[in-house]
């Protein structure tokens, strides 16, 4: 049981921080599961404004505010390179900052 919940715990600690998108515009990920959008339009990916929470399970990531949320799959090619991505294909590369 420890070693799943350690599991967990350190794969969001993999988005803690500032990340940013090619194009501009930043997502910074807090260790207390609140995370500050800035500038970016995310390709529809995600239209949430407000107080924005997330959580991660089953290498996918669910953003939201409220009763609103909105779940993606992630992938970290390596430890400086977010990709989320939606059914749709549609895809973002964030790199940390």
């Amino acid at each position: 049981l420890t070693v799943g919940l350690s599991g967990c715990m350190d794969e969001k600690n993999k988005f803690i921080g500032s990340w940013q998108a090619a194009g501009g515009g930043t997502i910074t990920f807090n260790s207390n599961n609140t995370v500050v959008i800035i500038d970016i339009g995310m390709f529809g990916l995600i239209e949430l404004t407000g107080v924005i929470t997330y959580s991660v399970a089953n290498q996918q990531i669910t953003f939201s505010v409220g009763s609103i949320g909105k779940t993606l799959n992630y992938s970290f090619p390596n430890s400086n390179t977010l990709i989320l991505t939606n059914d749709a294909g549609l895809s973002l590369t964030l790199t940390k900052m």
